[in-house]
């Protein structure tokens, strides 16, 4: 079909680089904030035939729930590489980093740690592909968190402060939803979303699809629902 999806010849989509090219990293590191912690959500090259403002739709709620369980006495920033902010703020460098890893953004996700590690801040690392392949992004980390990290945040942020920082940290999916933090929406841009007031309704999946995560041998995460109201 001439000008279809298909056609070799189509006119090639618009496709501004910012959707295409993720920020430089920092070039000029500030002073150490020894209670700075800062949370990042990696870029992702957008795609106009599927993803192209996907990201703006709603914020993803791991992040902000992860600083929701942040401990008094630690300073908080949250970072979305894919609003189009320019690079992660390092004018008062963090102690701490978090970063969320996804197959779509783990090659990013893998870059920011590293420059981080090299300048002596501490980076843990989390989210679906860290559950999948620990042993890959243990390479790149001071410590993983595999399964639910709001559980696992205050103890791995006890430990930093210990000096006796794991390797490895790992939650179950047993306990309830309704136990957990509600996210730190005030540290979200609410101008560059659709909406800022979505929720988690379900956890899992009951299917274990070929392509999905859920599929990898050994993995174990059930179906659940959220009971919590707004």
């Amino acid at each position: 079909m001439k000008n279809g999806p298909f056609d070799p010849n189509r006119k090639p989509l618009w496709w501004p680089e910012d959707m295409r090219v993720p920020p430089p990293l920092p070039v000029r590191p500030g002073t150490r904030n020894e209670k700075l912690i800062l949370l990042i959500n990696p870029f992702y090259r957008k795609d106009p035939h599927a993803s192209f403002g996907k990201h703006v739709l709603t914020p993803t709620l791991a992040l902000t729930s992860v600083a929701a369980a942040t401990p008094d006495g630690w300073k908080v920033l949250y970072w979305d590489e894919n609003l189009l902010q320019g690079p992660v703020p390092t004018a008062e460098m963090p102690s701490i980093v978090g970063i969320t890893v996804h197959l779509t953004f783990s090659r990013r996700a893998y870059l920011l740690a590293d420059w981080f590690r090299a300048r002596g801040v501490v980076v843990i690392l989390g989210g679906l592909h860290v559950l999948s392949c620990p042993n890959e992004a243990e390479e790149h980390a001071d410590a993983i968190a595999i399964g639910e990290g709001v559980q696992l945040w205050p103890e791995i942020l006890r430990d930093v402060e210990r000096g006796t920082l794991k390797k490895r940290y790992a939650a179950t999916y047993e306990r309830a939803y309704d136990l957990d933090p509600r996210p730190r929406r005030d540290l979200i841009a609410r101008q560059s979303f659709l909406t800022t007031t979505s929720l988690i309704a379900t956890r899992g999946c009951h299917n274990r699809c070929g392509f999905c995560y859920l599929s990898t041998e050994g993995l174990q995460m059930p179906y659940r629902g959220e009971r919590r109201t707004m």
